[in-house]
């Protein structure tokens, strides 16, 4: 074991042990939402451009349907912004919070971007460093991701984050939706959180790289496996089905030519494990300041998904590709599309034969 896969262990070991233990039931409902980014309203507030959305499927969509509400790291930004500017600016935002306590619940884990709330002593909920979820005898693990990596839990290092951010990230209009993609680091927090989760055996679901996962691959991978599974069924089909296929391939290669031909894509990235058979065990909830919608990863019962939400007015992708039922949200001009979902009897079988 190397000296970081050593001291993620060493770090997220006492993490896990002492996690508020939950069961899950058919009758549980979740939304993970990571990284708003919180700001104060100006140019350099990330969540800014996706505030409505955000909002409104809270207020109007998970609220109704009774989902618990978790609030997965990074949620006020304060290493740029003072928590009462954030607060004045988000009032209706911490309203909608204040909501999810009283009447449905909410949990809130620490990330490296708003730990400062560890100092603060009046609190109106509880911090954790991360939860546990019981199935059977199964784990999900929630945590932020940061963990993994020394240089977001020494304080020194990360006073001169704070400092780099608020005094030249700031004027310079650097946001964090640019640092998450042009940063090479979230590749080796990625494989450091899902070398631990495949050893541990658990079901590890975090943010902290503004990248959605599901069963730890990437949008890319998960397309390319999906167009080699719809080739062998081709040679196996005939008539209408096969022209069904057919199409649906085509929709896919279209749909990993526009990844491909997004400026920060890349390709020698994208597969993170060398790995024959690669460990379901890493989830990751993306972020709410992606440029075109919010991501998030809903538990029902005994399904795990990953959903992305979008404004029609600032993007039609989603809407163009066949295979995913876009919902509206009522009155808006908001979607919701279920990236990918499945089992998690399934994923935790997985789990336990691969790793």
């Amino acid at each position: 074991m190397n000296r970081h896969a050593d001291f993620s262990f060493r770090n997220l070991d006492p993490i896990f042990a002492s996690a508020p233990t939950r069961s899950l039931t058919p009758e549980s409902r979740i939304i993970i939402f990571s990284d708003l980014h919180m700001g104060n309203g100006g140019k350099n507030d990330d969540f800014r451009q996706n505030a409505g959305v955000f909002s409104s499927v809270l207020e109007h969509w998970y609220l109704p349907r009774r989902h618990h509400l978790i609030l997965n790291g990074d949620v006020e930004e304060l290493l740029r912004f003072s928590l009462h500017s954030i607060q004045r600016q988000w009032h209706e935002v911490f309203s909608i919070f204040d909501r999810y306590r009283a009447e449905v619940g909410m949990d809130r884990i620490i990330g490296n971007h708003d730990y400062p709330l560890a100092d603060v002593t009046d609190l109106p909920f509880p911090l954790h460093d991360g939860l546990r979820y019981r199935i059977d005898d199964e784990d999900v693990f929630i945590f932020h991701g940061h963990q993994v990596h020394p240089r977001y839990v020494s304080p020194k290092k990360q006073r001169w984050i704070n400092f780099f951010l608020r005094y030249f990230a700031n004027p310079l209009g650097i946001g964090n939706v640019t640092v998450s993609h042009d940063s090479r680091k979230r590749f080796k927090t990625e494989r450091r959180v899902y070398h631990y989760a495949s050893v541990r055996k658990v079901l590890s679901v975090i943010g902290h790289t503004h990248r959605p996962l599901f069963e730890s691959l990437s949008k890319a991978d998960t397309i390319k496996f999906q167009i080699e599974l719809m080739c062998r069924r081709y040679t196996e089909s005939d008539g209408p089905v096969r022209e069904r296929l057919a199409e649906q391939i085509a929709s896919l290669k279209s749909e990993l030519e526009t990844l491909r031909g997004d400026p920060h894509f890349e390709e020698s990235d994208e597969s993170l494990y060398n790995a024959n058979l690669v460990v379901p065990c890493m989830f990751n909830s993306g972020g709410v300041i992606g440029e075109r919608g919010i991501t998030g990863i809903e538990i029902e019962g005994r399904t795990i998904r990953l959903v992305y939400w979008f404004d029609a007015t600032r993007s039609q992708t989603y809407l163009r590709y066949r295979r995913f039922h876009a919902e509206q949200l009522n009155g808006t001009s908001f979607y919701r599309v279920i990236i990918k979902e499945d089992s998690l009897d399934y994923i935790f079988a997985r789990i336990r034969l691969l790793s």
